[in-house]
Parts: structure tokens; sequence; C-alpha cells
């Protein structure tokens, strides 16, 4: 990025997309609730577009594009974390080649995973309900104390940091 400024603050890149995508996110769910009502096939307001219209078959269609077009995005953080200590076991000439093979075993392993686990939307709900208390309340305070560690805090500022 040229201005990486421009990133964060309150008119920032990041800030403008995520309203957007919000913004996006509330009108599908409003618009869906008020064609749908309390008779909606729980899951994915996508279930419930009929698949006999031309206009439900578009949505569907496009929806699954946009999914295929944007899977690649998804693998950007696992693959630079992946990528990295194995890169070197690759010669020079090799390495593309082999990033994209371990791209595309990422794609089939989840691919597979999706096909082979029964109750998928149970299993994600789980680990969304792990993770996300784990991101939001044991990670900040664990990251700040060890950034923070070489500034000589007493133990009851440690406590605090960890406690909060």
């Amino acid at each position: 990025m040229q201005t990486p400024e421009d990133f964060g603050g309150l008119t920032g890149v990041l800030n403008t997309g995520m309203v957007i995508v919000a913004c996006l996110y509330t009108a599908v769910g409003f618009f869906g609730y008020l064609r749908y009502g309390d008779h909606m096939i729980p899951g994915s307001i996508t279930f419930n577009i009929p698949l006999n219209e031309l206009l439900g078959q578009s949505v569907r269609l496009m929806m699954a594009l946009a999914i295929f077009l944007s899977y690649g995005l998804q693998f950007y953080v696992p693959m630079g974390i992946i990528w990295p200590p194995i890169k070197h076991k690759f010669s020079e000439d090799r390495q593309k080649i082999a990033e994209l093979i371990i791209r595309t075993l990422l794609v089939m392993f989840t691919f597979l995973l999706a096909v082979l686990v029964p109750n998928l939307s149970s299993v994600i709900s789980l680990v969304g309900a792990l993770s996300s208390s784990t991101l939001a309340l044991i990670f900040p305070p664990l990251i700040e104390a060890i950034t923070f560690w070489d500034r000589g805090l007493s133990t009851v500022d440690d406590l605090s940091l960890l406690l909060n």
C-alpha cells in the first residue's frame, strides 16, 4: 500500500469496507426476514430461494461464483503461515508449482471436511463459540503482557493485565 495511513482511522479503508459489508449483511437479513418471515428454513437464507424460478437460480449461481472467486483470498493467512517454513525444501524453479499444489491440497481438505462431517453447522457453531471467547478475552491481555514484559511492570500490573 502506497499510503499505509489510509488503512486505519475513522474513514480508513478497513473501517469503510467493514461498514459496507455490515450494511449489506444487515440488508440481506432484513429483506430475507421480510420475504420469508418466521417460516424460513434455518441455516442460510439461500435455502429459502425457490429453485424453479430464474431469479432464484441466478441468485444461487451468483452466490456460488462469489464463493468460488473469494475462496483464494481466505487462504492468504493460512498460506502465509504454512508456506515460509517449507519453502526452502523446494528448488527455486519449483516453488511456484509447490505453492499451488499446497493451496490445492488445502482446498481439497476443506471440501472433504465439508462433505464428510454430517452436521457441519453444529461444528462451525462450536468452533466459533470456543475460539471467539479465546480471541476476545484471552489473547489480547496475553499479547499485551508479552509485549510489555521488559518494561518492568509490577506483579499487580501483570495480574491486572491477565485478569482484564
